[in-house]
């Protein structure tokens, strides 16, 4: 039985990789390189609270770039191979949706950091993977992905103020999940975009979402990304294509498909 090591395994990307990679017949650990001779490494562990790597910009530099760097390193010395989970704050969010090839221009410290450790991956092994994803959801209570932060501030008859200007491509996290274990073989490397199919904005998703989860969309307010007085620019006109992914086979839900996946296992009801 192949051997996965998934850093990061508590967190939401790691947990759906780490189920989707023993559902193929992985034999998943959630412990350091050098204790196991690991077929595969997963890195879904990174410093992603956007603001504080603003704020820590050497400790976002050690979590995303350097800590990876020494892990790919170590992984290829054991004879495995790394998959790196990255994010499209690689880019500034002027052209999006954008194409694996695209020139990265990160505006952020998270997105510098995040695009470093790609390159560090990379190097450390040409047949690695660096895996590019954007708003990441999935139903897992004491998470704080932007659908359960809806579900949380609707469902209790708050207010929420979302952006009207970031445009995106709403990823449900077991098709991520599930995506990685179907890459985990090969041959891909380099960099792929993982992310759903559709690119809207995030008031938008927010409204979709709000009809399907018979939540009160009213509670929205459409505020500029200026108004929310953040320290870290963000990437507006964004998003992931997703061509590549759609040519080796690999699906992925879109909004619609995917909140209604996320209600139902809201309610218990595996998908």
């Amino acid at each position: 039985m192949s051997r996965a090591l998934v850093i990061g395994a508590s967190g939401q990307v790691g947990r759906e990789a780490s189920s989707a990679l023993r559902a193929a017949g992985w034999q998943v650990h959630g412990t350091r390189v050098r204790e196991v001779a690991a077929d595969l490494v997963v890195l879904a562990s990174a410093l992603t609270n956007v603001e504080r790597c603003e704020d820590e910009p050497a400790l976002a530099a050690t979590m995303n770039a350097e800590a990876p760097a020494v892990v790919a390193e170590a992984a290829r010395g054991a004879g495995g191979r790394t998959l790196f989970l990255s994010t499209e704050y690689v880019f500034d969010g002027r052209g999006g949706p954008y194409p694996e090839d695209a020139p990265p221009s990160p505006v952020s410290v998270y997105g510098r950091t995040k695009l470093e450790g790609e390159r560090a991956v990379l190097r450390a092994d040409a047949g690695n993977l660096a895996i590019r994803t954007t708003v990441v959801y999935s139903w897992h209570p004491g998470d704080k992905n932007f659908l359960m932060q809806l579900v949380e501030q609707l469902g209790s008859g708050r207010r929420m103020r979302v952006p009207a200007d970031q445009v995106s491509s709403p990823t449900y996290a077991p098709d991520l999940g599930r995506a990685i274990a179907a890459l985990a073989r090969g041959p891909a490397a380099g960099v792929l975009n993982v992310a759903g199919p559709d690119v809207l904005g995030r008031y938008d998703f927010a409204v979709r979402a709000a009809a399907i989860l018979d939540l009160d969309a009213s509670l929205l307010d459409a505020v500029p990304t200026a108004a929310l007085n953040q320290k870290a620019a963000r990437p507006l006109s964004a998003g992931l294509r997703t061509e590549r992914l759609a040519a080796m086979g690999i699906a992925m839900r879109g909004v619609d498909d995917g909140v209604r996946a996320f209600a139902a296992a809201r309610r218990g009801v595996a998908t």
